[in-house]
């Protein structure tokens, strides 16, 4: 295959020939014919570190940037030479690419073989007559538990014999009772975004409504189809125009997890939304009671919380990769994965129940051991969300460009993140430009600030103009855009 080097070759030498042929007259005698001559101007190839930075000056030069703070720093891993840098030293709020910290001290501390663990116990052996008076839910933190999880975890208890149960008892006990980032804004918390933080979490620790307006009514269902939820729809169908906008929403200051739908919407509308629940350990535990019951198995009692005890028997688990956590956390921005990582991180190496504060500790830890000072930093949770994080633009890629010398990690770290065109965040970036398909990167945006962090790996494409040595580099942006938008 040509490559784009050679293809700006050919062009040349074509575009030579023709403007040979145009500007020369051959010099004819009477007896001898001279020679054709062509004649081709001499060209320059433009200097492609030039070219980055004119470009990066270009954009820095747009009115938007009047009322608003950029910070961009890029720099060639081979060499460690700075390609550009603007104002890359100011501490300004990362957002989720404080994402790529906790990833990278999962992979790090926990080992990239880790594996998060959701188990199921029983106080004793499990009788004859198949019927136990409670059994016992315990989660260690999984964030990618489903409800088809649930579902295996339940048929395993049936092939054990095991026939009727009096309670379902929930443990969450390996996470400490905060459900909330530091930080975090109240507003947030009807946001599936910014789900409840907990270490038996299921489905995103959310439920996703369906609405369907039909010709003469409304018709809502609920995924998964559980009893813990109560929806009540007020909303109308109209014809012609909205008059009161469609709402979904969550009862706030209450326990109870009741979903009000109310506003107008139009005939033959299709909604869904997702909407995160309060008491995720309870919605775990209905799950499990529910799935238990499709099974067949008698459960007469309630979903109580308690705690597993050394003498408890373990009867079946579920296990999942910290390799798809990480990448769900970092292709999909996935803000539970991170928090339930920090908290698993304080957890095994600090202590139980896990806090965010004891896997700040240990994020810390790892970062100094890259050789940062931790310091002239700030980091409190696990995914970003929370405006007390401030990291620099400098710091950033002084961690990536650290990463980058771990052999025994940056490979799985790296196939976690977004490809350009392809998938997770940037999906839809760069289709226009060569680096789609051949770039990964991190990103985040909300109606305050945009955020960047960019690999390129392709070493052709690096070859036709983004770097002059053939080098990678990570390239980091910020814009902190003003409250007009």
């Amino acid at each position: 295959m040509i490559n784009r080097k050679q293809i700006y070759s050919l062009i040349f030498v074509l575009a030579g020939t023709l403007l040979g042929c145009v500007a020369t007259r051959p010099v004819v005698s009477h007896s001898v014919k001279s020679p054709l001559v062509i004649s081709s101007p001499v060209t320059s190839h433009p200097d492609p570190l030039k070219q980055l930075q004119n470009s990066i000056n270009s954009i820095l030069s747009d009115s938007i940037f009047i009322s608003t703070i950029a910070s961009i720093k890029v720099v060639s891993i081979d060499s460690g030479d700075v390609l550009y840098e603007h104002e890359s030293k100011p501490l300004m709020n990362p957002a989720s690419n404080i994402k790529l910290i906790t990833s990278a001290a999962a992979l790090s501390i926990l080992d990239t073989n880790y594996q998060y663990k959701t188990s199921v116990f029983v106080n004793d052996t499990i009788k004859e007559s198949g019927v136990i008076p409670s059994i016992y839910l315990k989660g260690y933190g999984d964030p990618n538990l489903t409800t088809s999880d649930l579902d295996s975890l339940a048929f395993t208890v049936r092939q054990l014999g095991i026939t009727a149960i009096n309670n379902i008892i929930v443990d969450d006990s390996f996470f400490d009772d905060n459900y909330w980032g530091v930080g975090w804004t109240w507003d947030d918390e009807s946001d599936a975004d910014a789900p409840y933080i907990n270490a038996l979490s299921v489905n995103k620790n959310c439920i996703r409504i369906n609405i369907i307006a039909n010709s003469n009514d409304i018709s809502i269902s609920i995924e998964p189809n559980t009893d813990f939820v109560t929806v009540l729809n007020k909303a109308k169908i109209v014809l012609d125009s909205i008059h009161i906008p469609l709402k979904i929403r969550r009862l706030a200051l209450s326990n109870a997890n009741t979903i009000i739908i109310d506003g107008d919407i139009y005939r033959y509308s299709r909604i869904t939304k997702r909407i995160p629940l309060r008491r995720p350990e309870f919605y775990a535990g209905t799950l499990f009671k529910e799935s238990l019951r499709h099974t067949g198995i008698s459960v007469s009692g309630d979903v109580v919380s308690g705690v597993v005890s050394n003498e408890m028997h373990e009867i079946t688990r579920h296990y999942q990769s910290i390799t798809k956590v990480v990448e769900n956390m970092n292709k999909q921005s996935d803000n539970l994965s991170a928090e339930n990582t920090l908290k698993v991180l304080g957890a095994l190496n600090n202590c139980i129940p896990g806090s965010a504060k004891s896997g700040v500790f240990i994020e810390k830890r790892f970062l100094s051991d890259l050789g940062m000072d931790t310091t002239k930093l700030s980091i409190v949770d696990g995914s970003g969300v929370s405006r007390y994080n401030l990291l620099s633009a400098d710091q950033l890629v002084q961690f990536l460009m650290a990463m980058s010398k771990q052999p025994r990690l940056f490979r799985k770290f790296y196939n976690s993140l977004s490809v350009a065109g392809i998938d997770g965040t940037i999906a839809d970036r760069m289709s226009n430009y060569p680096a789609c398909r051949q770039s990964e990167g991190k990103n985040w945006n909300s109606q305050w600030c945009e955020l960047f962090i960019w690999i390129c790996s392709n070493p052709r494409w690096r070859n036709a103009g983004i770097c002059n040595d053939n080098a990678e580099f990570y390239f980091f942006n910020f814009r902190l855009l003003s409250s007009t938008g």
